[in-house]
């Protein structure tokens, strides 16, 4: 592909605007100062979470509330929202609408602040038991601490303590400090309270008395264990937790098991231990491997191989490249680069329609140019930039122009409204200007 220019139009047609929303882009706070901003397009944002990636990405209700604000639609949006508070669709969403519920409660609005304390209460998502919880604390402080300890108190007479419990406490602890949390539960006369309040310190005993590091477990399993699990009906996740502890004896074990191996499935597990771990010494087999005729197994040997540097790799990535430039093969790069593959990276690339394979592709490109600091990050950083469907990987992009002192204006500004807070403080004092 050509180096496109990814800069924000000025008049933005309702497309554009769509993917800026979307993609959690500073240009949406511009157009919407600029009123340029179509309602409908920032409503259906505000009420359905958009983020590519909800379990990393950070939640946009306070950037939304800044774009609300920025059109002038507070009032306009303050019924559909209060509606949506109440008919909430699904979980991701509605984390979202609770943080725009809690600015309308702020705003002295006591039928968003009552339907928090409703949710709180009623937990209409089993599997997000935290609605809510956040944001009456910071609505009400300690009283709305107690309140959430209380509600979730009563629920343990029934059930044991969950990871989810704690993030409660953590919560409260950040906001108000141990030494206070721990009185104020205690000293409670409500049952509820109290019951939360013995689960929790027990389970802090629990936790102080020791736990099995992950480190412990990994180096109990022996080679055998491993050709056992790869042959039998175990997901092998773990396999690559295992190839990171293991010593040069045990891999070179392994690497004969798997160059003895037919079943893809079995192979496809014994290359996952050296999805994080480099090669004792390293077998050209493993890039005959990258050509199998088995999907996962070349996925998994695309991964093992990117672990390793040596020159028949190189050589092996500029062939493949020549097909057409996948997250897989750029993979390769990132530990045998050389100067010069930043142009032939951007010119094998083609930018896939689905958002899944474009942001394999483009995480690939930022790894490549994390790796390697000397390596001339500005087209391919912006085309990263400008392309990704994910908020994360843009924050790298412009990281990487920032640390070579290479981003344009365009991109310095925009970057001041982003939805990532990372992106925001990044160019502060250089914006503007």
């Amino acid at each position: 592909m050509k180096f496109g220019d990814f800069s924000p139009p000025s008049i933005p047609s309702l497309d554009q605007q769509r993917e800026a929303l979307q993609k959690g882009q500073g240009r949406a706070m511009q157009w919407a100062s600029n009123q340029c901003l179509a309602d409908e397009l920032l409503l259906a944002a505000c009420l359905q979470d958009q983020r590519f990636d909800a379990q990393s990405e950070d939640l946009r209700g306070e950037w939304l509330w800044r774009l609300i604000g920025a059109t002038g639609a507070i009032e306009r949006f303050r019924s559909p929202i209060l509606h949506a508070l109440h008919e909430m669709a699904d979980e991701h969403g509605a984390l979202q609408i609770c943080e725009l519920a809690r600015r309308y409660a702020m705003n002295g609005d006591v039928r968003f602040r009552k339907r928090l304390y409703e949710i709180v209460e009623t937990k209409p998502f089993p599997d997000c038991p935290t609605l809510g919880e956040e944001e009456i604390i910071e609505l009400d402080g300690e009283q709305a601490f107690l309140f959430a300890a209380r509600v979730r108190g009563e629920r343990l007479a029934t059930r044991e303590w969950e990871w989810d419990d704690e993030n409660l406490v953590h919560h409260a602890v950040e906001r108000f400090g141990e030494d206070r949390i721990s009185p104020m539960l205690a000293d409670s006369a409500d049952a509820g309270i109290k019951r939360f309040y013995r689960n929790w310190r027990e389970q802090v005993k629990r936790t102080s008395e020791g736990v099995k590091t992950h480190r412990d477990r990994m180096r109990s399993y022996s080679v055998d264990d491993i050709i056992m699990a790869a042959h039998g009906h175990d997901s092998c996740y773990w396999f690559r937790g295992w190839g990171m502890q293991a010593d040069e004896t045990a891999l070179n074990s392994v690497l004969t098991s798997l160059w003895e191996e037919n079943e893809p499935i079995v192979i496809t597990r014994l290359l996952r231990v050296f999805s994080n771990r480099s090669l004792p010494k390293f077998d050209t087999r493993l890039m005959g491997l990258c050509q199998h005729n088995d999907k996962d197994v070349r996925h998994l040997a695309f991964k093992a191989l990117a672990q390793n540097a040596n020159e028949a790799i190189r050589t092996f990535g500029l062939q493949q490249l020549t097909s057409g430039a996948t997250g897989s093969v750029i993979s390769l790069f990132v530990k045998n680069f050389e100067k010069g593959d930043e142009k032939r990276i951007l010119e094998a690339m083609s930018l896939p329609e689905d958002p899944c394979e474009l942001h394999g592709l483009l995480m690939s490109v930022i790894n490549v140019l994390e790796a390697n600091p000397a390596a001339d990050c500005c087209s391919l950083a912006v085309t990263v930039y400008g392309s990704t469907p994910c908020q994360n990987c843009r924050f790298y992009a412009a990281r990487l122009l920032h640390r070579q002192n290479v981003a344009p204006e365009w991109l310095i500004e925009e970057c001041r409204f982003d939805a990532d807070e990372n992106c925001r403080q990044l160019f502060e004092g250089l914006a503007g200007g």
